[in-house]
Formats: C-alpha cells, structure tokens, sequence
C-alpha cells in the first residue's frame, strides 16, 4: 500500500502517468490552485486532447475524500451543457485520485481580471449570463457547484464563452468528517466568495447560494475589487455574514441600472430576497429589465455624490458612519439610504436613511424613495404566509446568522479565551422575545416559523415529485422562425402528459424520455433565437446582392477607386457566403430538432395501442437520436458565436 511518505517521494507527474497508463500522454501542466494540479494530456484511443485534474495527495489519502470526490465526479459527470467543462472519465491509482475532463484553450476569468481589472458591462452582462445558464442546468438536477469564483469560470476562445469548471469538488471535501476550512490546508470553498449561509456553517444550501457567489464575481467584474476582504479568513466570514454589500454605483456610476439591481438581488443576505433560479437571473440580464425586487435596505449605502445637502443649503457635518470610525465586527452599523439615480426634490440627506433612527428608504412603482418606518415595514416575498411569521422569521434568520459568525470567530481566535459569542447571542436575543410575544398573541407559534414553505426556486431533491417549469417560446424571440419552435415545444407539452398518464412500471422502462425532451427543446429554442438575430441583422448583405453589386462594379471604367472598392466588395462577399453557409447549416439542426421531437411523440402514440413491449427499441433509438441532434446542436450554438461576431 502507497503511504503519503513514500507517495511524496515521486513527483506527482510521475505517480499521474503511472496511474493512467498507456491511454493518456501528459503533455503538461496547466495550473494548479488550493483543490489541486491540472496537466494538459492526449487521449491516445480517442486522439483528443484532455485536461487531467489530479487532487493534492494531503486529500487523496483520506479514503472518505476519495470515495466522495469520486461519487461527486459522476454527478457532475452527468451534466452536459454548452456551458460546462464536460467530465470524461474520474479514477484513481498509484497514490493519486484524478479526474479527466474537456481541455478548454483559453483563460480563466481570474488571469483575465488580473491582467484586465474591470470589464465592461456588456461583457459583465454575457459572463453572467453564460454563468446562470450554466448553473441553472446543473440546479435542475440538484447538482450544487458550492465554489463560483472567477478561477472556476474559464473563457474559451476569442470569443471568451463561459465554461465553469469543478462542480461537486468543494462538496466532497467540505462534507467529510474530518475536513474544516482550514484543517486540510486548503479552503472549502473561498471564503471571499461564499455565501452567508456557507460561512455559517450551514449543510443543507440550496442553488440560491451559487447565486450570490456569482454576484460577488459580477462585483468584481464591475469594480475591480472585491466587496468583502479582511486580513484573515474569519474576518472574511464575518464580514460575509453581517455586513452589506457595497453600492456598484459609488464606483461605477455610468453603469446599467438593471445590471446594477441584478448584482445587488444576487447579493442579499437572504436567500429568500436573491433571485429565486439561475434561469430568472439569466432571463433579467438578457431582458435587461429587473421588476419585482426592491432593495431590502441591508447592502444599501449612500452614494459618495449624495453626502452633499440639498441646492442652496448648508452641508451638513459627517456623521461618525459618514467619517469612516471603526465598526463594532459583531454589530455593524446600519448604512444611510441609497440615492436616486435621477434628481429629486429634496433627496434624503445623510443619516436620514438611518435603520433604527428615522427610518429606511425603498423605491416606489414610480421608481422614487420614500421612507419607511422600520424594516417590518419592507417588501416581504408573497409565499401566502401572515406577515407576521415572516419577519419573525426574517429577524430570527439575522440572530442565527450574526450568532453563528461570532462562533466561528470566536473558535477561530481561541475559545479558551470565553465563550464571548453568548453575550452577543444575548444582546441580538432580546428584541427577539419581543417579537415571539407579538407572534404569540397573533395566534402562531415557533413551527410556523421554522417550517416555511419550500422556495419557488428550490433544488429539487433526487427522486422528488414534480419538474423544472418551462416557459412556452414568445413570437417576438423567433420571428419566422416562431412556427417551428412553437412545434417543438407543443411536442414536448404531449410527450409528458403521455408519459404522466403511463403506470410507473412503464415509465421505468422508458430510456430518459423526460430529460431528452427537455434538452431538445432548449436547443431548440437556442437554434430560434440565433436563426432570427442572424436574419434581422443580415439586411440587404446577401450573397446574391453581393454579387450584383460587384458585377455592376466591375462594369465601371478601370480606375484607382474601383480596384479598392472591387477588393472591399470581394471581401464583403466571402463573408456573406460564409454567414450564408452556416445560417443553413443551423436552420437545418432546427428542422432536425422538430423531427426527432415528433418522432419521439409518434413512438409514444404507438405505445398507447401496442404496449411498452413493442415500441421499446423504437422509442430507445428515437431518444438516441435525439440525444445525438442535442450534441450536434451545440457545435451549431458554438458557430453561432462566431455568426454573431462576424456580424459585428
């Protein structure tokens, strides 16, 4: 048997090729970080080139590290999507756990910020965008990625198109039990990026918490800094846990407002207040509207412009929350309200928008802030439950949190030292009890607070009822295309009525019916959505108007001036032959998607009359070829880019 001694007696490339053999070439090695050492290999049987990740040997000799990590490797091998960085295959050997997965030729977000600091918000809006999308497909089949950082979102190609790495890592090791955040040398997860619920401590986290990593990222993108930094870990977490987030306006005012809002919801404390899917995300930025979310007043700070006082006044004196003071770590001060991004008359002034003092500021339908007298007086989401149990529940949430992070700081600077945190526990106890006696009266008791009901966007649980909704196509996406689209999607509606109505011994039968259809249809929609931005924005550059306008050209007399403007139109007319040539190529992966869609629907239709029996291999190989249109579906995605790009 190998032991870590003898193990790191070899270099860790030699003990990787001995452990793959002959079936693997390392050519390389790409990066390493805290989860590991990744090398550039050659797929000898399948002649392609891979990405090898190989874990640190402190972990891999840990048996319930490499029997998790492995588990959690073929989950996350399950997800195929455009914008996840496949796994291929996961092993171990000669002393070393490794997993093989698509080699993306590009660089990671975080060499990009490094090299570029901040971004523009287009290309914020795009990375964001691909990044949701991404999460919403992993969500969908309760696979949490659990460590979004910008190492982890790599950018392939000039294009730069999203493809996040490492999902399930972070959970096998931050679940073992023996693994703290810094027992095994290496951060579960980062705490700049973790969510609050994450730097508690808490186990059961749904895909709210990738959000709100991901707007930590979006932050960065936008600033070029991070919201939360401290010299020491625990001060990371603390301040993850009690402080709002800053304004992205005090840094880049000229920014979007609804990307502003979008970053802002992805980084409420509450994970009731972010956005409630990945998929709503993703559908706000490509929209560019956000509706239905009003900043809850935590994270909201005054803008430096709006420390100024109204026209033809006096400037008030700072206040010692304007003058920078220190705050207590474990009861920050409450931050004034944030400004109108147009003028008002008679805009708050400093210290107004003070929790606690004489009120909070939200923003009205018409856009403007108006004051509110305490946060039991702010937007609270509809779940149909009596407003009372839930700022009971909103206020016992702040106490468990803010008295969690005292704990762990607390053990992180040395308990022996006093269980300090009780004193804290206590203080934020207090009005507590006031509000249980009002919830007591009201008729209601602890369990309605402790039992809400589950979240519109929560993770489905493995082998729990119900499915992802998906929304019908809108003619306004898809143009000419809509008709085709529309089909796909009415097909997809009738496969899953038939299959609901089928008993469950002939469902289990059934190869994965559900799941294709479901990803038939997405690409389908993609498919739309691209065949309609390439015939809007084509105009009148066809190959044949090209064409006759270079003829005509060529007519003229010879001449210094028609020579360049003939080479600008020969130019002109390989790229609209190119754009031409692979429009069709992707309006025929559409008419391929509407096909094995309906030929899946017929197979189910003849189940009806003949029986499970009789159509079983039919209807296995309709769904392998639907599922083999799917992977040739996102080649045709991936050219897509480049159309869009071609098309400037």
């Amino acid at each position: 048997m190998t032991t870590p001694s003898d193990a790191s007696e070899r270099p860790l490339a030699q003990r990787l090729k001995e452990a793959l053999g002959d079936e693997y070439t390392i050519e390389g090695e790409i990066g390493r970080g805290g989860m590991g050492v990744v090398y550039r290999a050659r797929d000898e049987r399948l002649h392609r080139r891979v990405a090898v990740k190989v874990l640190p040997p402190e972990l891999a000799f840990q048996k319930d590290i490499r029997e998790r990590f492995t588990r959690e490797a073929q989950t996350a091998a399950r997800l195929s999507h455009p914008h996840i960085v496949p796994i291929h295959d996961v092993g171990e050997g000669a002393g070393v756990v490794y997993f093989i997965m698509g080699l993306v030729e590009g660089e990671s977000l975080g060499a990009r910020l490094k090299r570029r600091g901040q971004l523009p918000a287009d290309e914020v809006r795009r990375i964001m965008k691909e990044t949701a999308d991404a999460l919403s497909a992993a969500h969908a089949v309760s696979v949490i990625h659990r460590d979004i950082k910008p190492d982890n979102i790599l950018l392939e190609g000039t294009r730069g198109r999203v493809m996040v790495t490492d999902f399930g890592i972070a959970k096998a090791v931050s679940q073992t039990s023996t693994a703290t955040l810094t027992g095994v040398g290496v951060a579960i997860g980062t705490p700049q990026y973790m969510s609050p619920e994450q730097a508690a401590g808490e186990r059961e986290i749904d895909g709210r918490s990738d959000l709100y990593s991901l707007g930590v990222v979006a932050y960065q993108m936008t600033s070029g800094e991070l919201p939360f930094n401290a010299p020491t870990v625990a001060g990371i977490l603390m301040k993850q846990i009690t402080e709002p987030a800053p304004v992205l306006h005090e840094s880049r005012p000229e920014f979007p407002e609804d990307l502003s809002l979008a970053i802002a919801r992805c980084l409420e404390k509450d994970p009731a207040q972010r956005w409630p899917t990945a998929d709503a995300l993703r559908r706000s930025l490509e929209s560019r509207t956000v509706t239905g979310y009003r900043p809850t007043g935590t994270g909201m700070r005054a803008p430096v412009a709006s420390r100024r006082s109204p026209a033809g006044t006096r400037p008030r004196p700072a206040s010692t929350l304007d003058r920078g003071i220190p705050r207590s770590p474990q009861v920050p001060g409450m931050p004034p309200a944030p400004r109108s991004p147009r003028p008002l008359a008679g805009p708050p002034r400093p210290g107004v928008g003070v929790r606690g003092m004489a009120g909070n500021y939200v923003r009205n339908e018409r856009g403007e802030w108006i004051r509110v007298a305490d946060s039991g007086d702010l937007p609270m989401p509809d779940t149909g439950e009596p407003p009372i149990v839930q700022r009971v529940r909103a206020r016992f949430a702040r106490w468990a949190a803010v008295t969690g992070g005292c704990f762990l700081l607390n053990l992180a600077t040395g308990i022996t030292n006093g269980p300090w945190f009780l004193f804290v526990a206590a203080g934020f106890g207090f009005p507590l009890l006031k509000s249980y006696s009002q919830l007591w009266q009201a008729g209601y008791s602890w369990r309605d607070v402790l039992h809400p009901p589950p979240a519109a966007d929560a993770v489905k649980l493995p082998g729990a009822k119900g499915r992802k909704v998906i929304t019908a196509p809108v003619e306004t996406e898809y143009g000419a295309h809509y008709p085709k689209v529309s089909q796909v999607y009415t097909d997809r509606q009738f496969i899953i009525a038939l299959m609901e109505k089928l008993p469950a011994s002939d469902r289990q039968m059934l190869p994965e019916i559900i799941e294709t259809a479901d990803d038939l249809y997405q690409r389908a929609l993609e498919l739309g959505k691209t065949l309609n931005d390439i015939d809007s924005n084509f105009g009148q550059d066809t190959p044949e108007r090209v064409r006759q306008r270079l003829e005509l050209l060529r007519a003229q007399p010879e001449g210094q001036e028609r020579d360049r403007q003939i080479d600008i139109y020969e130019k002109q007319l390989r790229t609209a032959t190119e754009l031409a040539d692979r429009r069709n190529k992707i309006a025929a992966r559409l008419e391929s998607s509407v096909l094995a869609m309906q030929n899946m629907r017929f197979d189910l239709l003849r189940l009806r009359t003949a029986g499970v029996g009789a159509v079983l291999g039919d209807l296995t190989q309709a769904t392998q070829q639907a599922r083999a249109i799917s992977r040739d579906v996102d080649h045709a995605i991936a050219a897509a880019s480049e159309v869009r790009e071609a098309m400037g």
